[in-house]
């Protein structure tokens, strides 16, 4: 009777998890789940047929843009019908495989040959597989997975607009709503607070302020004259990891001039007496 044996893909991360702000998601062992099980064939009552499988895997991370001096080590990949002798030769294919990712055909050792960068390209999908040399003939069926790589706060927050422009009647009420301004972070938003952008004022209080997480610029103070000033100069930063040390920001101008109401009534000059 022929018998099946499989493989296993290990993985490990290549710097612990305290590195992080937040908490990686669980993994397994690295052990597939087979969904079925082998079939008799209807050939021969002797023979067993394989089935279509479904490997299922839990995603394994990266550190992206790794700057150590050697390639980033991702698994390993092992046969058990692997006895050290040289007869399997271990194959990988799929996203950046032979470039990107590297594996050393004898003992299945994967590597990474250069930094990766999340925000160029976060899932990579491969296939792994083990040949007899002599035969070439599979001995394992072919094995999808999944490499996520891991986000780290490298991007900081950058206006839509380098420069804003904004006009404001003189006199509003406090709080009168001047203009949006909004920063984008290309970082992962579904992991740690590398892309919570926070907005502050730089410059221009105590004229105007600005809210927070929205980025509305307010009137701030009573009574502003355009007949006394008109044009105001206001700066504001956009701060990731939620405002906290540590976070990048990115700043724009706003520029917002004053327009005129009806406060002045007519004055008549005056006469000189003769």
């Amino acid at each position: 009777m022929r018998t099946y044996r499989y493989f296993l893909l290990l993985f490990w991360i290549g710097q612990p998890y305290s590195t992080f702000s937040a908490p990686l998601p669980q993994r397994t062992s690295g052990f597939p789940t087979r969904k079925r099980a082998l079939e008799p064939s209807g050939n021969s009552k002797n023979e067993l047929s394989r089935s279509k499988r479904s490997w299922m895997w839990n995603q394994f991370f990266l550190l992206e843009e790794y700057t150590g001096s050697d390639y980033q080590y991702v698994g390993k990949l092992h046969s058990d019908q692997d006895r050290g002798d040289g007869s399997l030769k271990y194959i990988l294919s799929g996203d950046g495989a032979g470039d990107l990712f590297i594996i050393n055909e004898n003992t299945g050792d994967i590597q990474a040959t250069r930094r990766l960068d999340r925000e160029e390209k976060p899932v990579y999908i491969l296939r792994a597989q083990a040949i007899n040399r002599r035969t070439g003939r599979p001995v394992e069926p072919e094995s999808e997975f999944v490499i996520k790589i891991h986000d780290i706060n490298d991007n900081e927050p950058i206006f839509t607009k380098e420069v804003y422009t904004a006009t404001v009647p003189e006199m509003s009420d406090v709080g009168t709503f001047v203009v949006q301004v909004t920063a984008t972070d290309a970082d992962d938003p579904t992991y740690g607070n590398s892309a919570k952008v926070v907005y502050s004022i730089l410059q221009g209080q105590p004229y105007f302020s600005v809210e927070s997480e929205t980025g509305i610029i307010k009137t701030a103070l009573l009574n502003m004259d355009r007949e006394n000033k008109e044009q105001y100069q206001v700066v504001i930063q956009a701060k990731d990891m939620g405002g906290q040390m540590g976070g990048l920001s990115g700043t724009t101008t706003v520029n917002i001039t004053l327009t005129d109401v009806n406060d002045n009534p007519p004055r008549f000059p005056q006469s000189r007496n003769i």
